[in-house]
């Protein structure tokens, strides 16, 4: 990571050089990923031995800072003059990170089994494979990006944590419900307006859906792709009920 990107920490990836983002599982990214690890087992355990006014207090701010950090990169977004079609809160976490502010007021359960088998994987995937890594990592969207997904981790394995979220098998098809209803008018206006909201207009570089499509072809590798997801739904059901014991 070169001293010289650091010029470039407001710049948008239509107008970044090439070449200065970080590596896939390079020393940088390997480094942010142990960090975030970190604070995760950190924060898990202040949480645990916290007392509830505390825990509620924190869901409540982590809640609320992905609502924040969504608005303030939509200020960056407006400030800089890029066009917002690229910038809708139309993919997956950016979804996750209004579901989690109203979950954390509403505590409805369906959303907590949602958050629970979709999104936590969703975000921990996109910090493993993430798409943004055009950019250096200290860069505004880099940043705000670890720290969105970041957060979204630690709403989630909280709420586990203390009971607030309890998965079970026999709730799954409610995900898939959502996934139904959200997935084809995004699909449609992704072709479009030839955008990528949710990888279901082309794959991810560098993640396992662009291994698919290698295989698979495009649109061949949706299919794949909705069996990564059921098979993730039915993993994260049945191996919470593994782990706990319950059903």
């Amino acid at each position: 990571m070169k001293l010289s990107s650091l010029k470039y920490f407001f710049t948008y990836e239509t107008k970044i050089p090439d070449g200065i983002g970080f590596k896939l599982f390079g020393i940088w990214h390997i480094l942010c990923l142990l960090l975030c690890l970190a604070v995760t087992v950190v924060s898990l355990h202040w949480y645990w031995k916290a007392k509830a006014q505390k825990k509620q207090k924190f869901e409540k701010t982590i809640a609320m800072s992905l609502v924040g950090w969504m608005i303030l990169r939509a200020i960056y977004i407006a400030v800089i003059g890029e066009n917002f079609l690229y910038e809708l809160p139309f993919h997956l976490c950016s979804m996750t990170g209004i579901l989690c502010g109203i979950h954390c007021f509403t505590k409805w359960k369906w959303l907590g089994q949602m958050l629970y088998a979709l999104c936590l994987p969703g975000a921990i995937l996109a910090l493993l494979f993430p798409n943004w890594n055009a950019y250096p990592l200290i860069h505004f969207i880099s940043l705000e990006a670890i720290l969105f997904h970041l957060g979204i981790i630690l709403y989630v394995t909280c709420l586990l944590t203390s009971h607030e979220i309890v998965p079970q098998m026999k709730k799954m098809w409610q995900v898939i419900v959502f996934l139904a209803v959200v997935v084809p008018p995004i699909y449609v206006f992704d072709k479009k307006y030839q955008v990528n909201y949710m990888f279901v207009n082309r794959p991810s570089g560098g993640s396992p859906l662009e291994w698919l499509a290698q295989w698979m072809g495009n649109p061949g590798y949706l299919l794949g792709y909705a069996g990564l997801i059921l098979l993730c739904i039915f993993l994260m059901g049945f191996g919470y009920e593994k782990f706990t014991g319950s059903k």
